[in-house]
């Protein structure tokens, strides 16, 4: 892909088929992700770059975990009412296992279980494992508010409950051993606001708008996007609106340039005596 890196942006040449906005990007490109920023969200949404990923403690007790909450908040808190993604799309899943949310053109993701009711669903169910309690203390970390908003909001629920659990180091250790119930489980519910879901998504439909099918990202960090940054520019000249740049290129060029004339000389003379 053909990009160009700016003073402080990267503006790309085309665009093919970007990514949509799911949850956590959702929260990057409002600015409320500590762990991500609306360049690296940029990067990735224009396949332009994605850092790599690996599995960690954390990702595997993850993964572990977060089904036994599932089967605790189905057989004990809301006696039958859970289903999961594979459960309710059946046949379908496999084809939507990576979207569920296919006829929306721009946003998308996909939820962790739903709380169904008689005529269809009436809650989104999202599932955290995490250490950091502190995070929690006085509220949810607004970057996962907003991600069950954003799928609250697309699938038509009035309410989004988070199911989170604080582990200790013994769960990440031996994830198989947790036992998910009462007290290891909190449950935190909350109203769907959707006023406050449409001003946000307005907001990141004009910043998708301007940055990826403008094709120029926001403005990027040294420092928070500086890995991302380092893999762009490699073997890549960056371009200034200074024209003191252009000309300490040129300066820096022109005797490379003049001593392979010098070398080649003898040769393009030989070979204009041969052909004449």
């Amino acid at each position: 892909m053909n990009y160009t890196i700016n003073q402080n942006t990267v503006t790309l040449e085309k665009l093919g088929k970007p990514k949509k906005i799911t949850g956590t990007r959702f929260a990057s490109i409002l600015g409320l992700n500590a762990w991500n920023t609306p360049f690296a969200t940029w990067c990735d949404m224009t396949k332009l770059y994605k850092e790599p990923f690996e599995d960690t403690i954390y990702t595997i007790a993850g993964k572990v975990i977060e089904p036994k909450i599932l089967k605790y908040l189905n057989e004990v808190e809301y006696q039958g009412q859970i289903v999961d993604p594979q459960t309710y799309f059946g046949r379908n899943y496999k084809k939507m296992q990576y979207d569920f949310y296919p006829n929306e053109p721009i946003f998308g993701g996909m939820w962790d279980a739903l709380l169904m009711g008689k005529n269809g669903p009436l809650a989104i169910i999202e599932v955290k494992t995490t250490k950091r309690a502190e995070d929690w203390e006085h509220d949810v970390p607004l970057y996962y508010r907003m991600q069950a908003m954003l799928y609250a909001y697309l699938t038509g629920v009035k309410y989004y409950i988070f199911a989170v659990a604080f582990l200790e180091d013994k769960d990440y250790e031996n994830p198989d051993a947790f036992i998910a119930n009462s007290d290891t489980v909190k449950l935190i519910p909350f109203d769907l606001d959707r006023a406050e879901a449409e001003q946000k998504m307005k907001w990141a439909l004009k910043w998708y708008n301007d940055h990826v099918l403008g094709l120029t990202s926001p403005e990027f960090d040294e420092k928070k996007d500086a890995d991302i940054l380092k893999e762009l520019r490699t073997n890549r000249i960056e371009t200034s609106e200074s024209i003191e740049d252009y000309l300490t290129i040129i300066d820096e060029i022109r005797p490379q340039v003049e001593e392979k004339e010098k070398e080649i000389k003898p040769l393009a003379d030989k070979l204009k005596k041969a052909i004449s």
